[in-house]
């Protein structure tokens, strides 16, 4: 009888500990330095180059979703050259065979650049919007590393994540 309280006790202990252990918490300044040594990132559609840097990530809790503000350079292929500030904003996905996190569906939610006619504005939204697809939905903003024990395991055992506002939870499950 003692015997079987001691091996209870001692199952829900190892339980608690392991189910702690299950769970790895992002930062979203971790992100951030990720991201930054992927920018530069260009895309080319059609006679246009969409160039953005200086990424600022801002996670939204709100639909597990996130938000990249960005240094945008549009350029033709004349010679004509603009700068100004992209916001866009898309949903996480895993990819388990690359053991990285992606934006999906990303749209632009902010476009100004500088010295832009208002009338040309949903033109270049809409053509910016066709480069930008591609190049997020392509480039991980996060790859979980094969050196660090705990993001080794999520490789394998990753089952959900949540966004709040500070950091990525990343629930694990052996099952």
């Amino acid at each position: 009888m003692k015997r079987t309280r001691v091996f209870y006790a001692a199952s829900l202990l190892l339980f608690s500990v392991v189910a702690q252990a299950y769970e790895i918490r992002l930062s979203e300044q971790q992100l951030q330095q990720q991201l930054n040594r992927q920018m530069p990132l260009s895309q080319r559609q059609g006679m246009v180059t969409l160039t953005l840097s200086h990424p600022k990530l801002d996670l939204l809790p709100s639909g597990n979703r996130l938000s990249l503000q960005t240094n945008a350079v549009i350029a033709t292929s004349i010679g004509l050259q603009s700068s100004g500030q992209l916001t866009v904003e898309g949903k996480i996905r895993y990819d388990k065979a690359l053991y990285s996190f992606f934006i999906e569906e990303p749209v632009i939610r902010q476009l100004d650049i500088d010295g832009l006619a208002p009338a040309l504005q949903p033109q270049l939204t809409a053509l910016a919007q066709k480069a930008l697809t591609p190049a997020l939905t392509g480039q991980p903003v996060y790859t979980l590393s094969d050196q660090d024990v705990t993001q080794a395991m999520a490789r394998m055992m990753l089952q959900s994540l949540t966004i709040t506002e500070t950091e990525v939870l990343l629930v694990m499950s052996p099952f």
